[in-house]
């Protein structure tokens, strides 16, 4: 077995690095800034990336988890989830520092392969996680609820096709691969659909599952109920 693989893990898997992104908290989810602040905002995706990393901790197939970041929040989720932080160029736009992070896991870790995994999909499960990666061999895809958009990303090497996410990526991403005489793998999984981006996103994530670290945060910090009444047509302060 690949001595960088955890010791559970079947002897025949590639060493897949995950790279969760985590860029602009500060201006984090402008399409909820009608019913939530800046920094309701900032501390939702942070109980979002808390989310998926317990998830991709928990997977017993990913060699690591890379946490790409200027942040300063992601040090302490590096710190304690025990994983890696790259910095990207503060010019990158997110197809870059994707792209710097998958150079930096090939040059330095030794990663096969990359699993990118955005940090918005709280209901993410760490048994999906393993699911994509078996079946992987050179492109494998997890499509949202619509396909439309990519909420998961297996590619081998890192490099194997070139990155696209501007939330109507899936075709493009498949074309992409058609073109190097790739076949992806679609793997449709239930964690991966649901992106948080509107409202009715977390109106659906709190109706699926109210024992996710971002639904516990909704519920403690009010949003919930105030989602519920924007959600009724009631006014905020009946």
């Amino acid at each position: 077995m690949d001595s960088r693989l955890p010791v559970n893990a079947p002897a025949d898997l590639p060493c897949i690095w995950a790279i969760v992104p985590l860029k602009g908290l500060e201006s984090a989810k402008q399409r909820l800034a009608s019913v939530l602040s800046a920094d309701e905002r900032r501390l939702l995706m942070l109980a979002m990336a808390r989310d998926v990393l317990t998830s991709l901790a928990r997977s017993s197939h990913l060699a690591g988890t890379l946490i790409v970041s200027r942040t300063p929040e992601a040090d302490v989720l590096a710190q304690a989830f025990g994983t890696e932080r790259f910095a990207e160029k503060p010019d990158a736009d997110l197809a870059g520092a994707l792209r710097q992070g998958a150079i930096y896991l090939r040059d330095y870790l030794d990663a096969d392969g990359v699993f990118i995994v955005p940090a918005d999909i709280p209901l993410l499960k760490a048994d999906e996680v393993d699911v994509a990666i078996a079946g992987h061999e050179r492109v494998t895809i997890m499509p949202d609820d619509e396909n439309l958009g990519t909420n998961g990303l297996i590619l081998t090497p890192g490099d194997a096709i070139p990155l696209l996410f501007d939330g109507k990526s899936f075709k493009p991403h498949l074309q992409s691969a058609a073109e190097r005489g790739l076949n992806p793998r679609i793997c449709p999984l239930p964690g991966f659909t649901l992106d948080i981006d509107t409202p009715s996103d977390l109106i659906t994530l709190l109706a699926s599952n109210r024992q996710t670290q971002t639904s516990i945060y909704l519920d403690k910090s009010g949003i919930a109920a105030r989602l519920a009444d924007h959600h009724n047509g009631r006014p905020q302060n009946e």
